[in-house]
């Protein structure tokens, strides 16, 4: 999902952001036990210690640039090369950390050509970090083609854990996280938004299921028209959840009907990136 980070009001030193929030060694001594009974053991860092060669996945702030962890930071700094979506949305990120790693793009149009290359970097030992424009990748981008061909070849693929837009909307949506399913950016086409959402309904719309959370990535553009084809297919009264603008300033969420939403926004210009939430159940 493409959203340009902002920078933070504190400029501080990225190093001192660490010391001052970051986990100490006696935090995996008073580890709590998680809710599987599990004792939790948080891996103490080593900034001196060099990363093993492979390919890391590295998350990104989806907004906020105090959002990155300590462990992307070093992992982007140790690597041979970072790949990113658009090298000059990326810059705002590396030179707000200091990170001066080479960088080349990869992205939805060149991810063919440039793939088979990436995967001999990697064979010969070198270390690649692969992040997208904003958040997890691997999420709605082209990680998914170099991935899948390392792994082909043997080669050690590590998530670099962090934000995600998706998980973020729902955990604060409401409604039910027990079970959710990303269903990506709805499709270009009235027609085929149309049949998806059908689609959806069919399969999750019967009390007997167990039905998931649907989440979708929308731009602007396309928020009022995908409000009003999902009041035509689920019915006006079907509860929906709007999350904009994530982590930034002006974050928003706003919880109604398709209907009621439907209506706020012929009288509105929608500004930013969305996830929209709805249960296929209409439970909230």
């Amino acid at each position: 999902m493409s959203q340009i980070p902002e920078v933070p009001g504190s400029q501080d030193d990225s190093s001192e952001e660490m010391e001052q929030e970051g986990l100490s060694v006696d935090d995996a001594d008073n580890a709590d036990e998680t809710g599987d009974g599990e004792e939790t053991v948080y891996e103490p860092l080593d900034p001196f210690s060099a990363p093993a060669p492979g390919l890391y996945l590295v998350a990104t702030p989806i907004g906020n640039l105090e959002d990155m962890t300590y462990r992307a930071v070093r992992i982007l700094k140790a690597s041979d090369l970072i790949l990113a979506e658009d090298t000059r949305h990326s810059r705002v990120l590396l030179g707000h950390y200091g990170i001066s790693r080479p960088s080349e793009s990869y992205n939805d149009f060149n991810k063919e050509k440039r793939t088979p290359g990436y995967v001999d970097r990697l064979k010969n030992g070198e270390r690649l970090a692969l992040i997208c424009d904003a958040g997890t990748p691997g999420i709605a981008d082209p990680a998914f083609n170099l991935v899948k061909a390392a792994l082909a070849e043997g080669i050690k693929v590590y998530p670099i854990p962090g934000p995600c837009a998706m998980v973020a909307a729902v955990t604060a949506s409401g409604l039910p996280t027990d079970r959710f399913s990303f269903e990506n950016f709805p499709p270009k086409k009235s027609a085929q938004r149309l049949r998806k959402l059908e689609s959806l309904k069919q399969r999750w719309g019967g009390e007997e299921q167990h039905a998931p959370t649907l989440i979708f990535y929308v731009s602007p553009h396309q928020i009022r028209q995908f409000l009003e084809e999902i009041a035509e297919v689920f019915g006006p009264d079907m509860h929906v959840v709007l999350a904009r603008e994530l982590t930034k300033k002006f974050e928003e969420f706003l919880s109604d009907t398709a209907a009621k939403l439907r209506e706020y926004y012929r009288e509105r210009t929608p500004r930013g990136e969305y996830v929209l939430l709805l249960h296929p159940q209409n439970k909230r």
